[in-house]
């Protein structure tokens, strides 16, 4: 019997739950293991443990999330998603979107992580902050490099959580997404706002929908990009979108689409996260809706993901890619068990 892994930091997750569950209808054996228990021995031989499980023996480990010291502050709980990003310099924020989390990590400060059900802790690369979440993308890239299948790629939920990265590839790949500019100069931010009219402002490592503001050249905003330069030490600028008040968030597996929903935002409100008040309703995956979220998950490298779509003018535009989203939303809004496209994708890779 094969014996897949799910990592998480909570296992009464829901998705882990769903994943667990997916594995034994499969006949599989699941081994659910918190990334936090892992312990990696370096002495005769290289060996990556948690608890009395080798991980090095398992078939394949799908990661459910990467949290934070202790399981402190769940990362990415039933009603969103998780991903990690590291990030140079002073400090950044940690989550995902759409009732998502992710994590953030501070080169020299520290960073803010954020969970769903609202706890939060603070990590920090170096100066006296910790060196827990590093460690843990390290304990996949080690397993990965054993010859271990890890679904998503350590590499891809990296990615997925640095908006900067997933904007550049996106245009890299010749995809559709909105113009953006990121800078330290508040004199090419005020340039970029003149010629849109319109521009949000996001922490490249964003989560929930905080610390999102749209603005426009007046005073109050170049006070608000003066803060976001001093408190960040760069600006993740995007020009507005005018949309119909909703984005679609799109979920790809293997690069088939099991389903998507629309997110609608709540009345006098332009963000349309569900932590933040939004509400959703099923969206018919028509091909142009499919095809643009394959190759923006292709685009970070992550097996399954899921995507946010937004309608613009000049039609669908590519905002971000979750690299370890929650299903239970597409699950309560359609009726789609997403776990057993999970799983059945990563058994036919092992």
């Amino acid at each position: 019997m094969k014996r897949i892994g799910i990592a998480v930091t909570d296992p009464g997750d829901w998705t882990a739950i769903a994943l667990n569950d997916a594995l034994v209808k499969a006949s599989v054996r699941p081994v659910v293991f918190r990334l936090h228990d892992v312990t990696t021995s370096i002495q005769e031989h290289n060996r990556i443990y948690a608890g009395n499980t080798d991980l090095g023996s398992l078939d394949a480990v799908i990661v459910r999330d990467v949290g934070g010291a202790g399981g402190v502050g769940v990362i990415g709980s039933d009603a969103g998603s998780s991903s990690v990003g590291l990030g140079g310099g002073g400090s950044a924020g940690v989550g995902g979107d759409a009732g998502s989390s992710s994590v953030g990590l501070g080169g020299g400060g520290s960073a803010g992580v954020g969970g769903d059900a609202g706890s939060s802790v603070g990590l920090g690369d170096g100066c006296g902050g910790s060196e827990d979440m590093p460690y843990r993308l390290d304990v996949l890239c080690n397993l990965e490099r054993s010859g271990l299948k890890v679904v998503n790629p350590p590499e891809a939920i990296r990615t997925a959580a640095n908006k900067h990265m997933c904007s550049y590839l996106f245009r890299e790949h010749g995809l559709p997404t909105p113009d953006t500019v990121l800078t330290s100069d508040m004199d090419v931010a005020l340039a970029a706002i003149r010629d849109w009219g319109r521009a949000v402002v996001k922490p490249i490592f964003g989560f929930k929908g905080m610390d999102i503001h749209c603005v426009v050249d007046d005073e109050h905003s170049v006070k608000l990009l003066r803060s976001v330069i001093d408190t960040r030490g760069v600006l993740y600028l995007q020009r507005f979108i005018s949309n119909p008040g909703r984005d679609i968030r799109v979920f790809v597996v293997g690069g088939d689409v099991p389903s998507a929903i629309y997110r609608l935002a709540p009345p006098g409100s332009w963000i349309n996260n569900l932590s933040r008040g939004g509400s959703h309703e099923i969206c018919e995956v028509t091909g142009e809706i499919a095809g643009m979220a394959v190759e923006a998950a292709g685009a970070v490298g992550a097996v399954y993901a899921g995507v946010d779509l937004i309608e613009g003018e000049d039609g669908l535009q590519i905002l971000e890619v979750n690299g370890t989203p929650s299903i239970r939303g597409i699950y309560e809004a359609c009726g789609v068990n997403v776990a057993q496209d999970i799983v059945k994708c990563v058994l036919d890779m092992v």
